[in-house]
């Protein structure tokens, strides 16, 4: 057999050299264009959550600014511009007719800028639980809760953890139940928002073993029971007055362009077999609101604020914020909300949406 010459050998060895290099050239490439790609998606992605940011920030500032300084209706929030005669009359009355272009503050969706969402919720419109007497709440308590025992010790509780003194009610809890129950104690005052029924003896329990009450929903921490019935979100409408859901939504519709003006008018027109006092109801919107502002994630903004046009710290006081996770009845987040109703705040956001 021929013996392989130095040459040969050497030129195999820059062959398989060559090859090697070229392998770990195209290796590199590879590593450094999927490392290109991914900084690529993390900016894009980077990009887009500022622009939701952005979107979310400009919708919250826009819809506060304009609540503050726009006019109310019995339907809701109006942008439309008029001379002060068509809603003063000569006798300086207020003129709370609808104008047709109203904002409803009853909870419905609506589309903001870009991919942002957000709702208004007039706060007379819910089940007040800062009250001496919740009447309401007991109410729609017993729609849930068939044992009696049960219901009185959460309405004792809550009005022990509220009232100024430690004297403890039949059924009720004060600093030793809760110094027993490892708990921290009653602050007796009123409660800073809804979420503060968690820390009220037994009440954590039961609103976790009833997730058909929804609280979250239809409480609110007002000190004044009187309701709207205006601006009731259609849950409470079903839950509150005891309307199917046919005609909650005939209900909901009617008041957008022919607001209820009283109680007797209420009656009349729904046809409803009910005794309601007129000092218990109102038809005008009030100053206290709950914004929620949300987009195509599964997190929101909640913003319960108080308009104080006259105040010396501003045309509004917010009484508490927080964010919390959107998640629909089974428990699961909620997919983006669509718009039930278009407004005219965002109209060049909406495109044929519109």
């Amino acid at each position: 057999m021929a013996a392989i010459k130095p040459l040969q050998r050497q030129q195999g060895f820059i062959l398989a050299a060559t090859l090697w290099v070229l392998a770990i050239m195209f290796i590199a490439v590879g590593i450094f264009h999927a490392y290109v790609q991914n900084k690529l998606q993390l900016a894009t992605q980077a990009k887009a959550n500022l622009q939701q940011q952005l979107d979310a920030y400009s919708t919250s500032q826009t819809v506060l600014y304009l609540l503050a300084g726009s006019r109310m209706t019995r339907s809701g929030l109006t942008f439309a511009l008029q001379d002060e005669s068509a809603y003063i009359t000569e006798d300086g009355l207020l003129i709370t007719d609808p104008v047709g272009d109203e904002m409803l503050l009853d909870g419905t969706d609506y589309k903001g800028l870009g991919d942002s969402f957000f709702s208004i919720q007039d706060l007379s419109g819910l089940i007040a639980i800062n009250v001496p007497e919740p009447y309401d709440l007991v109410n729609m308590i017993e729609k849930v809760e068939p044992n009696p025992v049960t219901r009185a010790q959460l309405i004792s509780r809550l009005q022990d953890y509220i009232d100024l003194n430690e004297q403890v009610r039949l059924s009720g809890a004060e600093k030793e139940d809760y110094l027993r129950a490892g708990l921290a104690l009653p602050t007796n005052d009123y409660l800073r928002s809804e979420s503060e029924l968690y820390r009220v003896l037994g009440w954590q329990q039961w609103l976790e073993s009833h997730p058909q009450f929804r609280w979250q929903e239809w409480l609110s921490a007002r000190r004044d029971s009187v309701m709207n019935l205006n601006v009731l979100p259609k849950s409470l409408l079903m839950g509150y007055l005891g309307l199917n859901e046919e005609t909650a939504n005939l209900l909901m519709q009617e008041r957008v362009t022919n607001p209820f003006r009283t109680v007797e008018d209420f009656v009349a027109r729904t046809g409803l077999p009910m005794n309601l006092e007129e000092e218990k109801y109102r038809f005008f919107p009030s100053n206290e609101y709950r914004l929620r502002f949300w987009g195509r994630g599964g997190q929101a903004e909640v913003i319960s604020l108080q308009l104080t046009p006259n105040g010396i710290f501003g045309p509004w006081q917010i009484n508490y914020r927080y964010s919390v996770q959107r998640v629909n009845e089974n428990n699961e987040l909620s997919p983006p909300a669509m718009a039930l109703e278009q407004t005219s705040l965002f109209g060049h956001a909406l495109g044929d949406n519109r």
